[in-house]
């Protein structure tokens, strides 16, 4: 099963995230370009990905933009690889960042998708 993660950073980066998630075993979807984090919520829509990953100054207005649009249930505000694990396992699926484009990050959030999509199908 291919679990899709969509990466979308203010800044136009997330390489490193999106090295993470690959590490652990999911695709990354990784926006290009500046104001990314805007588009998370619709590149999960196009995708069919199951968790938007939403990187900016304050962690949120990628995260709110996706619960506006398509009724995501969101964290946001978030500053360490331990919170986004938190969130994932509450059931969140679209999660902000401040600016945190990290490898460790990637992996750790994936690995906790992964074992709540195995366990919520067993």
């Amino acid at each position: 099963m291919t679990v899709k993660i969509v990466i979308g950073h203010r800044l136009g980066k997330g390489q490193a995230v999106a090295d993470g998630v690959r590490a652990a075993g999911g695709e990354p979807v990784l926006i290009a370009g500046p104001g990314a984090d805007m588009k998370v919520g619709d590149v999960m829509d196009a995708e069919g990905a199951v968790l938007g990953i939403s990187f900016c100054g304050s962690g949120g207005a990628g995260a709110v933009t996706a619960k506006a649009k398509y009724g995501h249930d969101i964290e946001f505000g978030m500053r360490s690889a331990q919170a986004g694990v938190t969130a994932v396992e509450q059931g969140r699926t679209v999660l902000g960042f401040g600016f945190l484009d990290s490898e460790e990050l990637g992996f750790k959030v994936t690995e906790a998708l992964l074992k709540k999509l195995a366990k919520d199908a067993s």
